[in-house]
């Protein structure tokens, strides 16, 4: 199956029924899996074409990561989509992915073991990270500068991340396995202009435990060897 990088960027429309983080009211660095987290992040696109293209069904989009209890989230949102990505572990291993497609008459699902995942990911195994010492303010935390460079992508993607918040698990984001903390901006380069994430809302409050359950009805499972559209 080839699925497009972007669907680790996934775009959501969640509500958050959380409330901002206080500056510095991060979680505290530990190994507790039953640590709640929901984070917002608001997609701009700056393109070089004059012309409206298919990124602008992409412009204005929202992407929610949320965690707990040992299981994980990702959403995006868009007029383009609605797709998900679910993560479950047993005793903190990773033990399947599930990649939703949310949107239209017809809603699918595909599921990944834990040894797929990572060959899907294997690009990011050799990708270099940069730490650098400039600072900014993202939802009200300090977060500090590095720059990803994914070999044979011929790009860059600059990140601004928070040492504040326990980082998550390497599995959940591998493009940010090496970041130590987590990242509340990232702008990705692209030959046609710029995307870029960041973080609007953070929340510490508990799931709502239905949006972590893998969905059933309505959805119709495809072998992970078939192609995405």
């Amino acid at each position: 199956m080839k699925i497009s990088s972007s669907i680790l960027l996934i775009i959501l429309s969640l509500c958050s029924t959380g409330i901002r983080a206080q500056p510095g009211a991060g979680i505290a660095v530990s190994n507790n899996k039953n640590n709640n987290l929901t984070i917002v992040y608001d997609i701009s696109i700056s393109s070089n074409n004059k012309k409206a293209g298919i990124e602008e069904a992409y412009n204005g989009g929202i992407k929610t990561v949320m965690l707990q209890n040992g299981k994980a989230r990702i959403r995006l949102v868009s007029l383009m989509r609605i797709q998900s990505l679910y993560f479950f572990t047993k005793d903190s291993a990773l033990t399947k992915v599930l990649i939703t497609k949310e949107s239209g008459k017809k809603k699918y699902k595909y599921q990944l073991s834990a040894a797929d995942w990572k060959r899907h990911n294997a690009k990011y195994d050799s990708i270099t990270y940069s730490l650098l010492d400039e600072t900014k303010s993202v939802a009200g935390y300090t977060c500090k500068k590095a720059i990803i460079t994914v070999p044979g992508e011929n790009k860059e993607v600059i990140v601004y991340y928070s040492t504040e918040l326990k980082p998550l698990d390497n599995y959940i984001e591998p493009l940010f396995a090496g970041i130590p903390g987590v990242v509340l901006q990232y702008v990705s380069e692209t030959t046609n202009g710029n995307i870029s994430f960041t973080a609007s809302k953070i929340s510490f409050e508990p799931v709502d435990e239905n949006l972590l359950q893998e969905p059933t009805s309505d959805y119709v499972q495809k072998n992970y060897d078939a192609p995405v559209r």
